[in-house]
C-alpha cells in the first residue's frame, strides 16, 4: 500500500468525514446466486456493522465518526481521498484546483484556489450543481446561529467566493492568507450541499458571504430574522434524520431510519456519477443497498456474524478475532483482514484540573501506565505503543518522542518533584490544595459495553495504583463522554482519533480557537499552530513540527496509549479495497466476486 505523504485531506476531527460518497456504473458481471452463499437476502445488500448509532446525517452539524461513515454515502466532495494510494482525488471537480498566490487587492498576501464542478453532476432534481451550492454550504456553515464551530475553524481563512459569468460551474476562493492544506480544506472539509432542498425559502440568498466570513459582521448578524430561521430549520431534525429532509449528490439515498434498529441507503437510479465511470474509484458504487445496523454490544456483533446476519465487521474485539481465525464455520464465509490502522488511543487530561495541572504529574500518569500489558491483554497483542497524533513513519515525526515505558517507582518520584507524597501511608499520594489535604485520586470516564476499553480501563487502574495514584473508574455512553469533553467537565476520558495520512493540522485539538478539550493551549503555543498553519514549504513546517510535538511530549496534555491493529471480517463475495483509515473498507466499493 502507498503510504505516500502528500499535502492533502483535512484533519482529524473531520478526517472521518472523507470517507467519501462514492458512486459510478457497477461493472458488468454475472449476477451471482445468492444461495450459493445461504443468505436470506439479495446478494447486492450489504449489511455493516456500527459500533453506535448515528448522531445525525446533517454533514455540517456532526462530528460523529459513525455518522459520517454513513454521510459518505450520500454525499459528494470537491475531491476525496482515493482508499487505496491514499491521495486525495477529484471527485466533484473535473480537476485538482487552480492555485495562484495573491500579490495585490483586499486578499493580498492569500491565495486563490479555481475550482470547476463536473459537468455531469446534477442534483437529484435534475438541476445542475454550481457555485451557487458551494457558496451556499459556506454560508450555511458560517450562519452564527447554526452549531459549526468545529468546521469554521478550518474554513475561517476564506474571504470570499467570486463566481465566473461566463460558467456558473466555475468558481474560485479567495483567502485572506496562505495555509499548508488551503485546498484540501476548501474541497474535503464538508460536501457541498444544494441549496434549493436546505434552503427553499432562500433565506440566506441575500445575505453577502463576505459578511458572513468576517467574525464581527457576522456576530452583528446574529439576531437577522433570515439568519435565526435558516439556523432553526437547517439544524432541525427534518433535515437530520428523515428520508426527505436529507439530501445530497452521492450514489445513495436515505429510504429509511429505523432508530436502534438500522439505516438503509439505496442506490440511486441514473445518478449522474455513471456517466463518469472510470474516472475515479472515488466515483464508483457496487452494493443496491447499504444496511447499517448499530449494535453497540460487540459480543451480539460477533454472534450476528456467525449467524450471517453481517457481512462486515469493523472494530471486532482482539480476543474475539483470534477466536473468529479458527472457526471455520466463519473463515469459509468471511476474509479476516488485519489492515494497519491510522487511529491512535489515548487519554485526554484536563490540564486545567487542580490536580492535573502540573505537566509532572501528567508525565508520572504517562509512566504509570503500563501501556505493554494493554497491547498483550486487551488487545491480544493487536497493536503497538503510540506516541501521539504524528505517526512515526512521517518524515516530520520528532524522534524525541518515543513510548514511554512503565516506571511506577520513576512516576512516584516525579510525583514527589510535583509535591505530591504519601503522607498518611495509605498508598495514595497526597497534596495541600486550597488549604486541604487532596489525593491523587482522579476520575477516568470511558465508553460502556465495550470490553475492551473495561480492560484498558482496569489495567489503567491497576498500574496506576502501584506509583500512588488512585483510579476511578467512570463506565458512560460514548455521547456522554462527548458532552463532558465538550464542557471540560472530566479529569481523564478515553480518547481516539485517526492519524491522517497527510500534513497534521493541530488546531482542532490544541489550540485555543479549536475544541482544545484538555486546555492546553497558551498564546505561545496558539502563535505556533499558527505559524504551522501559514508555512507551505514542507521543510519549513518539518521544523515547526518538531517544536510542536517536543512541547505536547513535554506538557502531555494527552497521554498516548496504542494503535492498535485493524481486524475487520468481510464477506467473501465481496471484492474491495482494505484500507487503513477508518473503518478499514468503503461501503460502495463492496463488489460482487464473479459468479464461477
Amino acid at each position: 500500500m502507498n503510504m505516500k505523504i502528500t499535502l492533502r485531506y483535512l484533519p482529524l476531527a473531520l478526517s472521518f468525514a472523507l470517507i467519501w460518497s462514492c458512486a459510478g456504473e457497477p461493472k458488468e458481471k454475472k449476477e451471482t446466486p445468492t444461495d450459493d452463499y445461504g443468505l436470506e437476502r439479495p446478494a447486492t445488500e450489504a449489511v455493516l456493522q456500527l459500533d453506535t448509532e448515528p448522531d445525525r446525517l446533517n454533514p455540517v452539524l456532526t462530528l460523529s465518526n459513525y455518522s459520517n461513515t454513513v454521510i459518505g454515502n450520500l454525499f459528494s466532495y470537491l475531491q476525496s481521498i482515493n482508499p487505496e494510494t491514499m491521495e486525495l482525488e477529484p471527485q466533484l471537480a473535473v480537476s485538482q484546483p487552480d492555485i495562484t498566490p495573491i500579490e495585490e487587492g483586499p486578499f493580498a498576501g492569500g491565495v486563490a484556489y479555481t475550482f470547476e464542478i463536473r459537468p455531469e453532476a446534477v442534483w437529484d432534481n435534475g438541476s445542475p450543481i454550481t457555485a451557487d451550492d458551494f457558496v451556499f454550504t459556506l454560508k450555511a456553515t458560517f450562519n452564527p446561529k447554526v452549531p459549526a464551530p468545529a468546521y469554521r475553524v478550518y474554513l475561517s481563512f476564506i474571504g470570499e467566493v467570486e463566481k465566473d459569468a461566463a460558467n456558473p460551474r466555475r468558481f474560485t476562493v479567495y483567502t485572506n492568507r496562505p495555509y499548508m492544506i488551503g485546498a484540501e480544506a476548501i474541497s474535503a472539509a464538508l460536501p457541498i450541499l444544494p441549496a434549493y432542498h436546505y434552503d427553499s425559502l432562500g433565506l440566506m440568498s441575500d445575505i453577502p458571504l463576505a459578511d458572513l466570513m468576517d467574525e464581527e459582521r457576522a456576530k452583528a448578524l446574529s439576531d437577522n430574522e433570515n439568519i435565526v430561521q435558516f439556523a432553526e430549520q437547517f439544524a432541525s431534525p427534518f433535515h437530520s434524520r428523515e428520508p426527505n429532509g436529507i439530501s445530497g449528490s452521492g450514489p445513495y439515498k436515505l429510504e429509511r431510519w429505523e432508530t436502534g434498529q438500522r439505516l438503509v441507503l439505496s442506490r440511486k437510479e441514473g445518478w449522474w456519477g455513471d456517466q463518469a465511470k472510470g474516472q475515479s474509484v472515488t466515483l464508483q458504487a457496487y452494493p443496491e443497498k447499504l444496511i447499517y445496523r448499530p449494535v453497540k454490544d460487540p459480543t451480539a456483533a460477533v454472534t450476528a456474524l456467525k449467524d450471517g446476519q453481517l457481512d462486515v465487521l469493523p472494530n471486532i474485539p482482539p480476543d474475539q478475532f483470534l477466536d473468529l481465525q479458527k472457526t471455520d464455520f466463519v473463515t469459509s464465509r468471511y476474509n479476516l483482514h488485519t489492515p494497519p490502522s491510522l487511529v491512535h488511543t489515548f487519554i485526554y487530561t484536563n490540564t486545567r484540573s487542580p490536580k492535573l495541572n502540573d505537566p509532572k504529574v501528567r508525565r508520572a500518569l504517562a509512566m504509570a501506565t503500563d501501556v505493554s500489558t494493554m497491547i498483550e491483554t486487551a488487545f491480544s497483542g493487536l497493536g503497538e505503543p503510540s506516541t501521539g497524533p504524528v505517526h512515526p513513519s512521517f518524515s516530520y515525526y520528532n524522534p524525541v518522542v518515543k513510548p514511554l515505558a512503565y516506571a511506577p517507582e520513576e512516576a512516584r518520584a516525579l510525583l514527589e518533584e510535583a509535591g505530591w507524597t504519601d503522607t498518611n501511608d495509605n498508598g495514595i499520594v497526597d497534596k495541600e490544595i486550597d488549604g486541604q489535604r487532596t489525593e491523587l485520586e482522579l476520575e477516568y470516564k470511558f465508553t460502556a459495553g465495550r470490553a475492551v476499553g473495561q480492560n484498558i480501563a482496569l489495567i489503567l487502574q491497576e498500574s496506576a495504583k502501584r506509583a500512588g495514584i488512585s483510579i476511578k473508574l467512570t463506565p458512560q455512553e460514548h455521547t456522554v463522554n462527548l458532552d463532558d469533553l465538550k464542557r471540560r467537565d472530566f479529569e481523564l476520558v478515553a480518547g481516539a482519533k485517526s492519524i491522517p495520512p497527510t500534513p497534521w493540522e493541530p488546531k482542532q485539538d490544541f489550540h485555543s480557537e479549536g475544541d482544545d478539550r484538555t486546555g492546553f493551549a497558551t498564546p505561545e503555543t496558539d502563535a505556533l499552530i499558527d505559524q504551522i498553519q501559514q508555512t507551505l514549504d514542507p521543510e519549513d513546517r518539518k521544523k515547526l513540527y518538531l517544536d510542536l510535538q517536543r512541547q505536547l511530549y513535554e506538557a502531555m496534555p494527552i497521554v498516548p496509549l496504542i494503535v492498535p491493529t485493524g481486524r475487520l471480517a468481510i464477506h467473501k463475495r465481496y471484492t474491495t479495497p482494505i484500507t487503513p483509515m477508518f473503518p478499514g473498507y468503503v461501503a460502495p466499493l463492496l463488489q460482487l466476486e464473479q459468479a464461477n
